[in-house]
């Protein structure tokens, strides 16, 4: 059976909080390719910006890390280059979070292959 790709914003823009947050988990026998991932402060003061690739079943930690405290500017926007082309299996998930509430707008796009 051939596979089908399919090009989509895997997370609308959402503001960040303080907490890590699932902001995308791959669906069941499905794999996904991070392409883009953006984080843009709309504050006026710097914020900083945690990113995890955490596999199915498991939880955010110093393990999976890929982005730590990483300061984005006030209002500027930042690309999470770390996290492009991270491939994520069925049941992976990607988690975010700002040091400082709402205050960074975060999107991420990709493809899916089933």
């Amino acid at each position: 059976m051939a596979s089908q790709t399919t090009v989509l914003v895997l997370t609308e823009p959402v503001l960040l909080t303080t907490s890590a947050v699932t902001e995308y988990t791959s669906p069941v026998n499905t794999t996904t390719i991070i392409k883009k991932v953006t984080a843009t402060n709309t504050t006026g003061s710097p914020a900083t910006l945690t990113l995890y690739k955490v596999a199915a079943a498991g939880t955010a930690g110093a393990i999976n890390t890929i982005t730590s405290a990483k300061v984005v500017a006030a209002g500027a926007t930042y690309e999470a280059f770390e996290l492009e082309n991270h491939v994520l299996a069925p049941g992976d998930f990607v988690q975010a979070l700002s040091g400082t509430g709402a205050a960074l707008s975060f999107m991420m796009s990709g493809l899916q292959i089933v």
